[in-house]
């Protein structure tokens, strides 16, 4: 309850600065259930969890031309795990975008290039470290009810230091990790108050997964190193994997500038050596725009 009530006291706090200074865009609460926080594939290894994460987000922008526009915009996040408070963290992200509108109209489409850095300190000292990441997103609006976005992206995890090796011939970087996607998505105009969406994404790249001692899991993985945030003698596995998500959501307009959304979201991870997962994801979130 005190890690609840202090991310509450920081959402006050972000709103109070809005007040003073345009500095803040928008600030949400999100409450989040996971069935299997650990990536795990045996039963004896799945744990699950809830999760409080406050967020704040900011920017400007610059308007070069008539079809282009640059963005500079940050996020700053903070999240608490109910049970497994070794992934507790705050992180802070920096963002560049371009976009380019393909025409005049709203009709016209969009591309929006974008390039990110974030830094991320977890509780766990294993995983803090650095984030970055590029997208590259085209998004068409097809009536004043309906929109479309196709886009493509990469991502790249850096940790400040590596985990405690469990062999010397086996590297223990397994917060190290690197993916690319490709994702379609729309949303659908419902009323004006009421929105919804859906999305597909394929990933390729690393993932990580934290079980007992797992020996098929040991020979396909790229790195191992001891994780007891979910627990004594937990390793954690680094994994070349294919990996599709769907995510749906509907969303609610609350009053003149905010929003409620439940969201749904599936994962299906299929690893090198047969090793697959499901996970389950559901998401209740409260935005404000200032």
């Amino acid at each position: 309850m005190t890690r609840v009530r202090s991310l509450f006291v920081m959402l006050w706090a972000l709103q109070a600065l809005t007040a003073s200074a345009d500095l803040i865009d928008q600030a949400g609460l999100e409450l989040r259930l996971d069935d299997n926080l650990a990536r795990a594939e045996l039963d004896r290894d799945i744990t699950s969890d809830t999760s409080i994460t406050a967020t704040a987000t900011g920017g400007t922008r610059y308007q070069v031309g008539d079809s282009d526009r640059l963005k500079l915009s940050f996020e700053l996040a903070a999240t608490a795990q109910r049970r497994y408070v070794g992934l507790n963290n705050v992180s802070a992200q920096l963002t560049v975008s371009h976009q380019h509108r393909f025409g005049l109209g709203a009709y016209a489409p969009e591309l929006t290039l974008s390039a990110s850095a974030g830094r991320l300190q977890y509780r766990d000292s294993a995983r803090t470290g650095w984030l970055y990441a590029a997208n590259a997103a085209l998004h068409k609006r097809f009536s004043p009810r309906l929109d479309m976005q196709l886009s493509y992206g990469f991502q790249m995890r850096r940790a400040d230091d590596d985990g405690d090796r469990v062999l010397q011939r086996i590297p223990a970087n397994v917060f190290d990790t690197s993916s690319r996607h490709v994702r379609i998505g729309m949303n659908g105009l419902l009323t004006p108050r009421y929105l919804v969406g859906a999305s597909y994404a394929v990933h390729k790249g690393d993932i990580v997964s934290t079980t007992l001692r797992n020996f098929p899991i040991f020979l396909a993985s790229d790195a191992i190193a001891l994780d007891e945030v979910f627990g004594p003698q937990r390793y954690a596995y680094t994994l070349t994997a294919m990996t599709r998500d769907v995510q749906l959501s509907v969303s609610r307009l609350v009053g003149a500038s905010a929003s409620m959304t439940l969201g749904y979201q599936y994962i299906d991870s299929n690893a090198e050596g047969g090793i697959d997962y499901q996970s389950n994801l559901v998401r209740a979130t409260y935005l404000q725009q200032f």
